[in-house]
């Protein structure tokens, strides 16, 4: 029976078909251009995001959401019985993602049957209302916050959940040469619990956002200019953290931590 806590609304924004490297051949500003021109400014109520597939889509959409100034997006994804969507993003990270991105509730579309024991997977963890839609209709799913440990700080890369301490282990910075492929591979093999990337130019931005994909553990973003480690936070389709060794303002990290999810430890 579908809740009447459920909003009304705005409008409905469903999959584009696209992706960023390697997997299709989309930027990502070009994806949030996408979902921007299908934005409705009238009417009342929040934008549901439906049935995502793909991190790249599903941040692109909430990032149309929040930059035209429109109430927080309801977020769903699409899942099987392993809790990931064909693309294999696991929904512990699609929903770290979506909940740092500010999105209002976060919800699976799967079959009823299927829904309340991954569900219960994410109340485990989930700080926002859960919900899942079947047969045209969303279901709140009934839950109680769990007690958190305050020292384990989830995270996201862009298909699996990552875990860290305020203490983690970064491990040896790399910087955005030709190199960072093969730099990132090495550094996963590396027993230390994060990877650490420092974004020093403009041209940085675009070297880290070809090979991000690669980055598996958790990640670490560094950059001493704001708008530097703002533009690698939009690229990154995972949710990174800042481990605070840099001289950038409370202020600014706020921002990024409202806008992109950045994680500041």
């Amino acid at each position: 029976m579908e809740d009447e806590t459920v909003p009304l609304f705005r409008q409905v924004l469903g999959p584009l078909g696209l992706d960023v490297a390697p997997a299709g051949e989309s930027s990502f500003e070009e994806l949030v251009e996408r979902y921007r021109t299908r934005l409705k400014q009238e009417g009342q109520g929040p934008v549901h995001i439906n049935c995502m597939i793909t991190m790249a889509e599903c941040r692109a959409a909430t990032l149309a959401v929040k930059e035209g100034g429109l109430d927080a997006p309801w977020v769903s994804w699409a899942c099987g019985e392993d809790g990931e969507s064909v693309t294999g993003v696991h929904m512990l990270a699609a929903l770290f993602v979506a909940e740092g991105m500010g999105a209002a509730a976060f919800g699976l579309n799967c079959r009823p049957a299927l829904a309340g024991e991954l569900l219960q997977q994410l109340a485990d963890y989930a700080h926002v209302p859960l919900f899942f839609c079947w047969d045209g209709k969303i279901t709140l799913y009934p839950y109680q916050p769990s007690p958190q440990d305050p020292d384990v700080i989830p995270c996201a890369s862009s298909t699996a959940p990552c875990f860290l301490t305020r203490t983690v282990d970064v491990g040896e910075e790399l910087e955005c040469t030709p190199d960072l492929l093969e730099d990132i591979i090495e550094a996963e093999d590396d027993p230390v619990g994060a990877v650490k990337i420092a974004i020093l130019e403009q041209d940085d931005v675009d070297i880290f956002a070809q090979h991000q994909y690669a980055v598996r553990k958790a990640l670490c973003l560094w950059s001493d200019v704001p708008e530097l480690l703002g533009a690698a936070m939009r690229v990154y389709q995972g949710r990174a953290f800042y481990d605070g060794t840099g001289e950038l303002e409370r202020e600014e990290l706020d921002h990024l931590s409202r806008k992109y999810g950045l994680i500041v430890l």
